[in-house]
């Protein structure tokens, strides 16, 4: 009987260990507030960093960001960032060989937005042509020309010095850089 109750002790330190390998980590990370997962996103990938104005081969492309627009948010205490960047395509086969085009806003803090799934209505009214502006995204039948993009976000007043970027799965861990 006393084999018996140690057996189920014995179980019980084990599972209590697997336990504490596992909940340890995931606590760790759940209040680390997310900079525990940008640290390492950041660690692992190597922007190239394209000044205001300039032009940078990447991808199959020559790439510039052709405006950064601070637009009065639809919420107080927001702005909508309208971003529209371009791309000549140099070498369509390379372009759509490196995948979905991912673009994210970064500030001098090192918050981090998305884009917004829908066009602001502040940018319908205000730059309407940039509102019919395909996203960025898959550059499938695109052969030699440029390609017109825009994407909007939403964020804080504060935020201040903010960089475009733009990610491909399949140039990782590169990635383009405006600023």
């Amino acid at each position: 009987m006393a084999a018996i109750a140690f057996s189920g002790e014995r179980r019980r330190y084990w599972l209590s260990l697997a336990a504490l390998i596992i909940i340890l980590p995931s606590a760790i990370l759940i209040h680390s507030g997310g900079n525990l997962l940008e640290w390492w996103r950041q660690s692992t990938h190597e922007p190239i960093v394209v000044e205001r104005g300039a032009a940078q081969n990447f991808a199959g492309a020559n790439w510039r960001l052709t405006a950064l627009t601070r637009l009065p948010g639809g919420i107080p205490g927001t702005a909508v960032i309208l971003a529209e960047f371009e791309a000549t395509v140099d070498d369509p086969a390379q372009l759509q060989s490196v995948g979905i085009c991912e673009v994210g806003l970064v500030d001098n803090q090192d918050r981090r937005w998305e884009p917004l799934f829908l066009t602001e209505q502040v940018v319908r009214r205000t730059k309407p042509e940039a509102a019919d502006k395909p996203r960025c995204g898959s550059f499938e039948n695109t052969d030699r020309n440029t390609v017109r993009m825009a994407e909007s976000f939403v964020v804080p007043e504060d935020a201040k010095e903010l960089s475009l970027s733009a990610t491909f799965q399949g140039t990782l861990p590169k990635y383009l850089l405006f600023r």
